[in-house]
């Protein structure tokens, strides 16, 4: 259970703008978001305008205070960003190790669920969270937004019992965000705002100033590295 975000830009811009200036911002979908507080553990990754990754997890003190951490006034042009809120079976894996965004083989993942069946993904440790994209990352070949599309129907048809997956993922090029959930439809959403200097994707409207609209339920919204909206809907 967490608040996501996620942007897309063709121009750089300062991190804080959607961190921290943004009304509500992550900082904001955190402390005061639906079932706020979400301080379990925060993270973000960015691709900076040289096209160089830099990812920066903290533990659950890091939004004790109002404000966030690491190199917040850095320029990117393309932002995951995460503040999660534990499920009861993971309340034992808090801390910086199990703050999302995960990284693995190329691809970085949030999300806002709880898959409670994470077996059916095969032997492995950690969160369900980080199973998800282990599980996906090594099926994600070639790593097209086609076979992404086939990964992730294949995902909700073998697991069963959970409440979302919401998903925020990268290849290093692409922001894809997958809406899928099963129970809670008012608070496991994902927002679009599609505007002429960024496409971002939050769980809450992050920026009261700009018009959003809903991602449907099993749909999966791709905005390519010319920042052109896709969307697929999943069976």
């Amino acid at each position: 259970m967490c608040r996501m975000l996620g942007v897309w830009s063709p121009q750089p811009f300062p991190l804080r703008r959607w961190l921290l200036e943004a009304s509500p911002g992550l900082l904001g979908l955190s402390l005061r978001g639906q079932r706020a507080p979400h301080r379990d553990g925060l993270g973000y990754a960015f691709r900076d305008p040289q096209g160089r990754w830099h990812l920066f997890r903290f533990g659950p003190k890091a939004l004790a205070q109002e404000g966030i951490p690491g190199p917040v006034n850095a320029p990117a042009t393309l932002l995951l960003a995460h503040a999660r809120k534990s499920s009861p079976e993971y309340q034992g894996l808090r801390g910086a190790a199990h703050a999302h965004p995960f990284f693995y083989d190329g691809v970085f993942l949030c999300h806002n669920g709880t898959v409670r069946d994470v077996d059916r993904l095969g032997a492995g440790w950690g969160s369900d969270s980080r199973r998800v994209l282990l599980w996906l990352a090594r099926r994600w070949r070639p790593r097209t937004p086609e076979r992404l599309g086939a990964c992730l129907a294949e995902l909700l048809r073998t697991l069963q019992d959970w409440s979302a997956l919401n998903l925020l993922l990268s290849e290093g090029e692409d922001l894809y965000a997958l809406c899928a959930y099963t129970r809670d439809p008012d608070y496991f959403t994902l927002w679009v705002h599609e505007g002429p200097d960024c496409v971002a994707v939050a769980s809450e409207p992050a920026d009261a100033a700009r018009p959003w609209r809903p991602l449907g339920n099993r749909t999966l919204l791709r905005v390519s590295a010319a920042g052109r909206c896709e969307v697929q809907p999943l069976p």
